[in-house]
């Protein structure tokens, strides 16, 4: 009966461990969340001002629809993401953004 108190106990501690780890994990999570929710509402009330803007000086909302599918767009595919194309500056073919040399020609892209 020892032996199996002992290890209950050993289990117990270590699952109290992983708890505290998951919660200081959690904490984090939640902060990181603040701050994105955070940046998200600032974007959401320039998008607004700038709405707001360009219908004051004569566009409309069917003309910033269609820039935003033209932008949307350049990359191939109409999955309302922007990823911005990067070319290279010897050979100007476009490169991933996540290579930080050419495939083609070898030269770093900036």
């Amino acid at each position: 009966m020892e032996f199996y108190d002992f290890f209950q106990n050993f289990r117990m501690k270590e699952n109290k461990e992983k708890i505290r780890a998951v919660s200081m994990k959690s904490s984090i999570n939640e902060s990181d969340l603040k701050v994105l929710q955070d940046k998200v509402d600032h974007l959401s009330l320039v998008c607004q001002a700038m709405c707001e803007l360009l219908e004051q000086v004569g566009f409309d909302k069917t003309m910033l629809a269609k820039k935003i599918q033209e932008i949307d767009l350049r990359d191939g595919k109409l999955d309302g993401k922007f990823s911005q194309k990067k070319t290279c500056p010897q050979c100007e073919r476009v490169v991933a953004a996540r290579h930080i040399r050419c495939l083609f020609c070898g030269t770093e892209t900036p």
